[in-house]
């Protein structure tokens, strides 16, 4: 019985639900704008980089397609205050963030909700009986 279970956790695990870390394209997001607009959507994407004087955060998708988020405001702040801290360019991120819409330079802007580094995915957790 514990085999199983651990086999269906495995499964379970492994497995994406839509909209959740699916192989999408900002580039996809941006041509079916419509669709996407005011909803959750999660993406591994790199940091491009940080502005901390005009409070942006830019990330980027394999095809070099921008994403930029807005960090002004104290409750944004603190929501993302630990990961802002270590943050580093070039690093693979899970990001979270509600769609807003296209920017003027064929960008995308969004609502930046969460972000992690995928790297904490691939570091074993030691489970607790």
């Amino acid at each position: 019985m514990k085999k199983f279970l651990v086999i269906f956790i495995v499964m379970i695990a492994g497995s994406s639900f839509p909209g959740e870390n699916e192989k999408v394209l900002l580039a996809d997001i941006i041509s079916d704008i419509d669709n996407y607009k005011n909803k959750v959507v999660t993406l591994n994407l790199r940091l491009k980089y940080i502005d901390r004087v005009f409070e942006k955060i830019v990330f980027y998708d394999s095809e070099n397609n921008d994403i930029e988020f807005d960090i002004t405001g104290i409750t944004k702040k603190k929501v993302l205050s630990d990961n802002i801290i270590n943050i580093h360019e070039g690093m693979m991120y899970r990001i979270r963030f509600t769609v807003i819409g296209a920017g003027n330079l064929g960008g995308l802007t969004g609502d930046l909700l969460e972000f992690t580094p995928v790297i904490f995915d691939k570091i074993p957790v030691e489970e607790t009986k």
